[in-house]
């Protein structure tokens, strides 16, 4: 009787033609331009470091159920298979840029925020390349199935990350790298640490393991200020935040399941979620805001239909392998922040 209603509430759905602004993808992709000599030495411990500098909102899209026969709802039938294909070959940017490292272009990084990839050449080679980076780029996004994703190319600018490194010297990442590198010279392991700079005001968030904190805080503080004296980074604020180690082995496992909701969701137009976010600790939660208020009569029928959805995912043979035993509950809001299920 009640998946009847739902039924009938989904059937009646109008998708709106033009889409809610959606939420900036917070991940931003490390840059991997290391030309001078002495940063290639670097560049394997500064592989370690994960580096956060957004806030964790992550996807957008409108997922709806397969379970429903509306012809509208049904197409999410067919991306079951997808999700499981983007999870095992990785973020559609990464890989992007592998292949065009691998076709011979001179490329310096790229970044990606909602539906936009913007490549960064080498200024040399700017010229040059910018036409045929370009196509080479959307045949193979093409290829990849993606048709909605938009291909900026740039000239990559390192007298502008000098000049921002002069402005905010908290921001200079040979300042970080120092400060992890005298702490696995004091025996620390920072195989999982991370860190947040934020230029104005200054202050500087180290995430570290909550058993160096409780132990060895203040070594840690007197690493931190011998660094800033070295690369002379003026007055900031010096902050922790502390995670275990079963933790952060439980987040990097929910990455890439949460990366390739991000990619697939976001990529489909005709779906309308508000927001996308999710909590990592002793349980996983994950949390998605509907475009719709609470009182719309459709608004529990579709979250009803998201939560059997991501179920149906989550529950996937290649999924379940990567979640183990861990338990997940999955908290849905109306536009107007009512929770829906």
């Amino acid at each position: 009787m009640e998946d009847n209603q739902i039924r009938k509430e989904l059937n009646s759905i109008e998708i709106p033609e033009e889409l809610n602004e959606r939420i900036m993808n917070g991940f931003i992709q490390a840059e991997k331009e290391m030309s001078e000599p002495s940063l290639r030495k670097k560049i394997n411990l500064k592989k370690k470091f994960l580096l956060w500098f957004s806030a964790a909102v992550i996807f957008i899209g409108l997922f709806i159920g397969s379970t429903f026969v509306s012809p509208a709802m049904a197409t999410i039938a067919s991306k079951i298979p997808l999700f499981n294909k983007v999870f095992k070959r990785g973020p559609i940017g990464d890989t992007l840029l592998e292949y065009l490292i691998e076709q011979g272009f001179e490329i310096k990084g790229q970044s990606q925020s909602r539906n936009k990839i913007s490549i960064a050449i080498d200024p040399k080679q700017y010229s040059n390349q910018k036409k045929e980076v370009k196509q080479t780029a959307e045949q193979y996004l093409q290829q990849q199935g993606y048709d909605n994703i938009e291909i900026k190319i740039e000239k990559y600018d390192g007298y502008k990350i000098a000049k921002d490194i002069r402005e905010y010297p908290i921001e200079n990442r040979d300042f970080i790298f120092e400060i992890f590198t005298k702490m696995e010279e004091a025996g620390f392991n920072t195989s999982y640490n991370s860190y947040v700079a934020k230029p104005d005001p200054a202050e500087l968030t180290l995430v570290i393991p909550e058993t160096d904190y409780e132990t060895r805080k203040n070594e840690i503080i007197s690493i931190v200020k011998k660094a800033g004296n070295t690369f002379d980074v003026g007055e900031y604020k010096l902050s922790f935040e502390t995670f275990t180690f079963d933790e952060r082995e439980r987040s990097e496992r929910w990455a890439n399941i949460i990366s390739t909701l991000d990619e697939v969701l976001l990529n489909q137009e005709e779906y309308s979620i508000r927001s996308f976010g999710s909590s990592v600790k002793d349980d996983v939660t994950l949390y998605v805001q509907l475009d719709i208020p609470a009182k719309n009569s459709k608004s529990r029928g579709i979250a009803k239909a998201i939560e059997q959805e991501i179920h149906e995912f989550l529950s996937s043979k290649e999924i379940n392998k990567t979640i183990k035993d861990d338990h997940y509950q999955i908290e849905i809001t109306s536009k107007n922040e009512k929770k829906l299920n």
